[in-house]
C-alpha cells in the first residue's frame, strides 16, 4: 500500500454531525490516514484548505454558505494538488457527471464500507479517479457521445471510443477485458494506441481527456 509515510491528512465536509462521526470512525485508526480535520459547510472547507496540510477531501454536495459543487471547483482551481472525493447518496449520473467536471477526483456513496472508502482515498491520492462500484455500470452506460467533438470520434475507431467511456467510468482492465470478450493485453494495448493518438501520458490524463470533451 502506498502512502506518506505519516499518513494522508483529511478534510471531512459535511453539515451533518453525525456523517462526519462516522467517517471519522472508519478512518481514525488506519495507517493511511494522518490527521482529520472537519467542516460544516464548503465556506469553511475552503478556509480550511488554504491555511491547512489537506490531502484529499471527502465533500458532501448540499450544504448550506456554499455547496459542494461550488466548494469542489474553488478548491480544485486554487489548490489543484489537493484532491476531493464526493460523498453523497446522489445517484443521477448527470449530475455525478457535473461534479467530475468541477475536477473532483472521485464520488463514493455515503453508505461505503470501509474497504472501498479506503481503496477510493488511495485510488485519487495516485492520482487515478476513483467512482463508487454501484455507480460505474450507470454511469458508463450514460457516457455517451451525443456532444463529442466530431474531429475527434472520427480520429478514434469505434472499440476505443468504447474503450476510453469505460475507462472514463472508472472500470477495471479485466472488467473491461470481460465486457467487450477482449483478453486483458489487447484491452492493454488499445488503451495504449488511445493514449498515443491523443497525445496524453496517462490513465488519469485519459479520464481528464473524456470530461473535456464531453464523453459523458
Amino acid at each position: 500500500m502506498a502512502y506518506w509515510e505519516q499518513g494522508y491528512n483529511i478534510l471531512i465536509v459535511d453539515d451533518h454531525q453525525v456523517i462526519i462521526d462516522g467517517l471519522t470512525g472508519i478512518l481514525k485508526e488506519e495507517k493511511l490516514i494522518g490527521s482529520i480535520q472537519s467542516a460544516a459547510n464548503g465556506q469553511e472547507a475552503i478556509e480550511r484548505v488554504m491555511n491547512s496540510a489537506i490531502d484529499c477531501v471527502l465533500m458532501d454536495i448540499n450544504m448550506p454558505l456554499v455547496n459542494g459543487y461550488e466548494a469542489t471547483k474553488i478548491i480544485k482551481q486554487q489548490k489543484p494538488h489537493i484532491k476531493v472525493v464526493i460523498v453523497s447518496m446522489l445517484s443521477d449520473v448527470r449530475a455525478i457527471a457535473r461534479l467530475l467536471k468541477t475536477g473532483a477526483d472521485g464520488f463514493i456513496v455515503k453508505d461505503i464500507d470501509r474497504g472501498e472508502l479506503l481503496r477510493a482515498i488511495e485510488k485519487v491520492m495516485q492520482n487515478e479517479k476513483y467512482i463508487s462500484r454501484e455507480l460505474n455500470f450507470s454511469l458508463s452506460n450514460y457516457y455517451g457521445l451525443h456532444e463529442k467533438n466530431e474531429s475527434v470520434v472520427a480520429y478514434l475507431a469505434p472499440r476505443e471510443i468504447e474503450i476510453i467511456r469505460y475507462i472514463a467510468a472508472g472500470i477495471s482492465t479485466r472488467q473491461v477485458a470481460e465486457k467487450l470478450s477482449l483478453s486483458i493485453s489487447m484491452v492493454d494495448t488499445h488503451r495504449k494506441n488511445i493514449l498515443a493518438k491523443l497525445g496524453l501520458k496517462s490513465t488519469a490524463a485519459l479520464i481528464r481527456y473524456a470530461v473535456e470533451n464531453k464523453f459523458l
